[in-house]
């Protein structure tokens, strides 16, 4: 009998297309897949995979969204109010339920009032990922029974403690981040320093990504548990990559090779 594994799935906003490629050598190579627990973007393609649906079916919802129009700015709330995008997953995944799924299931997301870990494995897949993908200063956090709740990654972007298999096989989006900072850009001959929300958005881009590091680290200290870490080396598409499609899909899958 073939191994069972338990798939532990990390934030990575638009590398979340990336990922398909797992799903896809798991189909390919028949690994049983016991329990999946992931967090943010991730929830998406890991709902889709427990509701039955194809890599390939993954790809072409993937590709059929139109992310500009999902876009529905408030100012007050956040910069993303995410009626647009509640509406856009309840024409994916209806009124399901995480508990009727053959496969569990248990998305993170993070209390507001104490920024303590919720794992959401029961109630509407709709509400839990869309809790789960709440980042702060983008997205309205989601209200769930009086709750508020954002983006599980802001404290447990790696959610391997939470799933009871003992092989894990977990899959790091994490961008690594070696180069110094880019405070000059050089045109012509002449070295011009960046514009301002650039250098900022570099530093506050490391901030969390230093954050995650230390979240990640945690998580994989878990004992126990048969860890297999993959970490793609992704150049340079990054988190905001939703046109990129295909690059973000295709050119991983041979990672899996490696570790799996």
């Amino acid at each position: 009998m073939k191994e069972k594994y338990s798939l532990a799935l990390w934030w990575g906003a638009a590398r979340w297309f990336a990922h398909i490629w797992v799903i896809q050598y798991i189909e390919e190579n028949d690994i049983g897949i016991e329990e999946i627990s992931w967090t943010s973007m991730w929830a998406i393609v890991a709902s889709l995979y427990a509701i039955w649906k194809t890599s390939e079916e993954m790809i072409e919802i993937s590709k059929a969204i139109n992310y500009i129009k999902l876009i529905d700015v408030s100012l007050k709330e956040g910069l993303l109010k995410g009626d647009k995008i509640y509406k856009k997953l309840h024409s994916i995944f209806w009124e399901i339920l995480i508990e009727e799924l053959n496969i569990p299931l248990k998305i993170i997301a993070t209390s507001i009032y104490n920024w303590e870990r919720k794992v959401f494995e029961s109630w509407k897949i709709i509400d839990a990922i869309r809790a789960s993908i709440s980042l702060p200063g983008i997205f309205k956090p989601h209200s769930i029974e009086g709750e508020l709740y954002m983006d599980g990654g802001i404290v447990n972007n790696l959610p391997i403690e939470c799933l009871n298999g003992k092989n894990i096989i977990a899959v790091s989006a994490l961008k690594k981040v070696n180069e110094d900072l880019q405070s000059k850009r050089k045109i012509l001959w002449v070295d011009f320093n960046v514009w301002f929300f650039k250098l900022n958005f570099q530093i506050l881009q490391r901030t969390l990504i230093f954050m995650m590091k230390q979240n990640e680290d945690r998580s994989l200290q878990a004992q126990g548990k048969n860890i297999i870490l993959i970490e793609p080396e992704y150049g340079e598409l990054d988190f905001h990559s939703f046109n990129k499609v295909d690059e973000l899909v295709g050119v991983w899958y041979r990672e899996a090779e490696k570790y799996i």
